[in-house]
């Protein structure tokens, strides 16, 4: 036993902050002091340029889409109309962030528990595992296309490994780019903004010359745009019409995660209302664009290179692995598929580190604040990567992927629990000290650390939802009937009914110390006090922070 407290002792992680017994929480999950928020308007733009829209997800948005029957224009109307909910939803989500400066997790303590928070973050934790892990893939199939632009005979690493799921040469590229992504690791997200300019100076420019010399060489934007006979069965009709509903939520739901933890990126905004132009602009707007250059390209490119007749070339690398194998390795197209590849490659750097790695670190630091920190979380996730074989899950395990899409039937009721208890329940109030207690003393304590109103929500929220999404997993072309109707509404219905359920719960059986916020800003979350202009030296407290501006003598600087 000796042995071990000395390993845990080693491990543990070196807190600044005064804790006593009862408190739970490390520098990581603590709320922001004013020096480490650093995000205004334009940091959060440049976050949706490289991990919203911009990158290889981005791209491949209209993938799914046209598999349900929908051509092109069709489809960019569920992308329009889907995102231009997602930032409502983003905005509303990453508000308490914003105001408080506290992390996903921590929010997930008041409205489920301090202890059956845990039920939620495990979940999502679980999400990032798989997601990261895919996000490295993809990088390393950017690496890949680099690779084999720099020399052509990299592509000779073609030994099958995993069962004939990878070959050697993906295997090293899959190394490589974890290589090169491990180091990032090291930049605090405070320090995200020369990173995230860099990204954009590169992908952005990018993904504009590759649609007009695309839509150049097809003289126009290729056969999809207005018929998909080809890879997919035209719907119609009153198909037709849900399909188009599908598609909208199919756009909140592949983001559904993103939506959901906001709060861990708006806790680094300066001001509460710096993540909201920015997010309502860029969110939706991003996502559009990008979208639609991928169809394009992609309809562009089953007409300029007929050798790949029947396989659809969603991924950007593999559109540009095709343009240097259709000339033959000449160099001016090994130079546009190295250009390319290196400029999708280091946007995946911000998918993998400042998307999943930081909601993943968070996470696991709020789980375990004694033993990781976001840093520590995201070498977790490193090492996972390995583990969880992201070459099997892409290259078979389709109904395992096909779950992993439709999981916003689950992550859905979550945040319109977290919405109903945030903004209708708590009026956007919260007692930050009491939400790192992990005793009976916390307001948030409930029974014995869970509160079961939040769980009683959830179920009425994926109840309703589940044999619609469980038909759909099973056989994708077999509708239930009204069943799987109300899954192609899932994301928003079970928002909508868990907020109802979660609401009236809380009005049969009111809980404890709504309104209550500490007396003192006891972390040195809010800056410092002015009285007529001049600052008193003093920190303010979270009650000035209710008090608006001209309001008595007393304001308060963020």
């Amino acid at each position: 036993m000796g042995t071990l407290n000395r390993l845990g002792n080693l491990l543990e992680v070196k807190h600044d902050k005064i804790q006593s017994e009862n408190a739970s929480g490390n520098e990581d999950t603590y709320p922001l002091p004013p020096e480490r928020r650093t995000f205004g308007p334009w940091e959060f733009v440049t976050l949706w340029v490289i991990t919203g829209s911009f990158n290889i997800g981005g791209w491949t948005t209209g993938s799914s889409l046209i598999a349900l029957g929908l051509n092109a224009w069709q489809c960019m109307i569920t992308v329009i109309i889907g995102n231009l909910l997602v930032g409502i939803f983003c905005i509303l989500s990453g508000a308490p962030g914003a105001k408080w400066h506290i992390g996903f997790p921590i929010i997930q303590k008041a409205c489920w528990g301090v202890h059956a928070f845990r039920f939620v973050v495990i979940q999502r934790v679980f999400l990032a595992c798989i997601w990261f892990s895919t996000q490295v893939y993809w990088g390393g199939q950017c690496v890949k296309t680099l690779l084999t632009a720099m020399s052509p005979a990299f592509a000779n690493l073609d030994t099958e490994l995993a069962n004939g799921t990878m070959t050697t040469g993906d295997f090293v590229s899959f190394i490589v780019f974890t290589l090169l992504y491990l180091p990032l690791m090291w930049i605090k997200p405070e320090k995200y903004k020369v990173p995230f300019l860099i990204s954009c100076l590169l992908v952005i420019p990018t993904i504009f010359i590759t649609l007009i010399w695309f839509t150049a060489k097809a003289g126009g934007g290729g056969s999809f745009l207005q018929d998909v006979s080809a890879v997919a069965v035209q719907a119609k009709g009153s198909h037709l019409g849900w399909m188009m509903v599908l598609g909208i939520c199919t756009n909140i739901s592949s983001i559904s995660v993103h939506i959901y933890v906001q709060s861990d990126y708006t806790r680094y905004a300066r001001r509460p209302k710096d993540q909201i132009l920015a997010q309502m602009v860029m969110v939706p707007l991003g996502t559009i664009i990008v979208a639609l250059i991928g169809i394009i390209c992609t309809s562009c490119a089953a007409q300029i290179f007929p050798e790949k007749s029947g396989t659809l070339l969603w991924e950007p690398y593999r559109l540009f692995s095709a343009l240097q194998a259709h000339y033959n390795n000449s160099p001016r197209s090994r130079a546009a598929a190295a250009f390319g590849s290196l400029s999708f490659m280091i946007a995946q750097f911000g998918m993998v580190v400042a998307n999943n790695g930081v909601s993943a670190g968070i996470d696991l630091a709020s789980l375990f604040p004694r033993f990781f920190t976001i840093r520590r979380g995201m070498y977790l996730m490193a090492c996972l990567a390995f583990i969880v074989q992201p070459w099997q899950l892409l290259n078979g395990a389709s109904k395992f992927l096909n779950v992993l899409g439709g999981y916003g039937v689950f992550l859905g009721p979550m945040t319109g629990i977290m919405f109903a208890d945030y903004f209708i329940v708590r009026r956007r109030l919260y007692k930050l000290t009491d939400l790192y207690k992990v005793n009976n003393e916390s307001i948030y304590w409930y029974r014995k650390g869970a509160n079961l109103r939040a769980f009683g929500a959830w179920v009425m929220g994926v109840w309703i939802t589940l044999p619609g999404f469980a038909q759909r997993v099973s056989d994708p072309s077999v509708e239930l009937a009204g069943w799987s109707h109300m899954y192609y509404f899932s994301w928003p219905l079970g928002t909508l009914l868990s907020m109802a359920t979660y609401w009236g719960l809380c009005r049969l059986k009111p809980m404890k110390g709504i309104g209550e916020i500490d007396d003192e800003d006891v972390f040195g979350t809010f800056g410092r006090r002015t009285v007529d202009g001049v600052e008193d030296g003093s920190t303010s407290s979270a009650v000035e922070v209710e008090v608006e501006k001209g309001k008595g003598d007393v304001s308060v600087t963020f």
